[in-house]
């Protein structure tokens, strides 16, 4: 303990007073009439110094607290390089579905359509190879697409990539990503299509209703293997997109026994649907 002015002497400088003891010749004695004086009590102990002890502990308890998080949320910033899984307000990913990355993985031009046919993308160019590739772990696409036309569709409105996998149950029969394009327009028509086919596949085995699950506007899974995407605008002349990407493969786990049908489905539809969720703008 510091102490302040002058240890061990009195203000002028001098030696310590000495205090004589009670009962020493020239000192005043008070006065118990009646009787001796009572014997000397030691002095109390202070309750405010424990008290402050104890909130001392507490509070540098806290800051401690406080300052190990800060380090340890530091170091975890600088240690994490990569993208974390989407999460969104706290909702539960779907069980089964692989979270699709933070960021997702954008390689071709966005598009914007309108009710016109001719306004339409490409089925074929929606969705690149390396967007495919990327959102697809050690896959390749083999061969050429096949599209298709219809009377009213003068570009493809469907197309098939066929892609190699390592786990294929067949090595010589691919997994295939077929993207079909349903209706583009004005929102009202495209919604009422959309959640048409949704209330019809709703029975049946196989149904999911994966709005804000997939981290998109509204989406649903039916006939086990297709995820249906629904896309509307913000601006009121923005147009509104319903796409189906159905995903196939027959494919084994790491011990090499058959997986479900859909377990592919459930792997590589999430990041296929929300880099295309990208890609379908209202800019």
């Amino acid at each position: 303990m510091v102490r302040i002015g002058n240890p061990g002497g009195n203000q002028y400088g001098g030696g310590p007073h000495q205090q004589q003891p009670y009962g020493q010749p020239g000192m005043y004695q008070q006065q118990y009439p009646g009787g001796p004086m009572p014997p000397h009590q030691p002095p109390r102990r202070s309750k405010l110094k424990p008290v402050l002890g104890w909130i001392g502990v507490v509070v540098g308890g806290v800051l401690a607290t406080v300052a190990g998080s800060y380090i340890v949320d530091e170091i975890n910033k600088k240690n994490d390089k990569g993208d974390k899984p989407v999460a969104e307000n706290g909702v539960a990913f779907p069980d089964g579905y692989t979270p699709p990355p933070g960021v997702a993985f954008s390689d071709g031009a966005k598009f914007r359509a309108s009710g016109d046919t001719g306004t339409w993308p490409d089925a074929c160019d929606m969705l690149s190879d390396k967007e495919i590739q990327n959102a697809i772990p050690d896959s390749s696409i083999v061969g050429g697409r096949q599209g298709r036309k219809a009377a009213k569709t003068p570009k493809n409105f469907e197309c098939t990539v066929n892609i190699k996998l390592p786990n294929l149950a067949d090595p010589a029969t691919p997994a295939k990503l077929t993207m079909t394009i349903k209706a583009i327009g004005d929102a009202a028509p495209v919604k009422d299509m959309y959640e048409k086919a949704k209330s019809e596949a709703a029975p049946y085995t196989g149904f999911e209703d994966l709005a804000n699950k997939l981290f998109v506007q509204s989406a649903f899974r039916n006939d086990t293997t297709k995820l249906n995407l629904f896309k509307q605008g913000t601006k009121p002349d923005s147009p509104a997109y319903y796409v189906v990407i159905d995903l196939k493969a027959d494919t084994k786990d790491s011990a090499g026994g058959p997986e479900t049908r859909d377990a592919w489905t459930k792997k590589a539809g999430p990041a296929l649907v929300r880099v295309l969720n990208i890609k379908m703008t209202d800019d």
